[in-house]
């Protein structure tokens, strides 16, 4: 009788750990490698001369005339520039402290902008400093904290 009690105990054992492995398992326990990659913001624009005026245009991502660029806090907002213009400018988001190097027609460049707050931000041409472009806005998004 008494071993038929420690084979039973020994089954159920067997049988807690078995499920705890897998359940360790197939929680990603044992990977390697990230199971989720961490989310990026990719927008692509370019600088052009419209009706003799420095404009900034949505390419890729992002549509329209000097729109306003959107990342979420804690995420990389991935920025290529385009220079479509005959004149060199320089892309800045007054706030940020964040700028792309001079950037000569028909060439590129490439910004990640990462911020943890949020915020509403100016962008410019630093060339034209006093000529605000757009806006460059970083929002939180997440659950509520309080509901109605």
């Amino acid at each position: 009788m008494k071993s038929k009690l420690v084979l039973f105990v020994i089954i159920i054992v067997v049988m807690f750990s078995f499920v705890l492995f897998f359940g360790f398992i197939g929680q990603g326990g044992v990977r390697h490698v990230q199971i989720y990659l961490p989310e990026k913001i990719q927008s692509t624009i370019s600088f052009q001369n419209i009706d003799n005026e420095t404009k900034i245009v949505g390419i890729s991502g992002i549509s329209g005339i000097n729109p306003t660029l959107v990342s979420r806090t804690d995420y990389d907002y991935i920025l290529t520039i385009y220079n479509y213009d005959t004149i060199p400018h320089m892309f800045f988001i007054d706030g940020l402290n964040v700028n792309s190097k001079i950037i000569q027609p028909n060439q590129n460049v490439t910004l990640t902008v990462f911020s943890l707050e949020e915020g509403k931000y100016s962008y410019y041409d630093r060339f034209e400093p006093d000529k605000k472009l757009g806006d460059f806005r970083i929002v939180k998004v997440g659950l509520l904290n309080k509901y109605p």
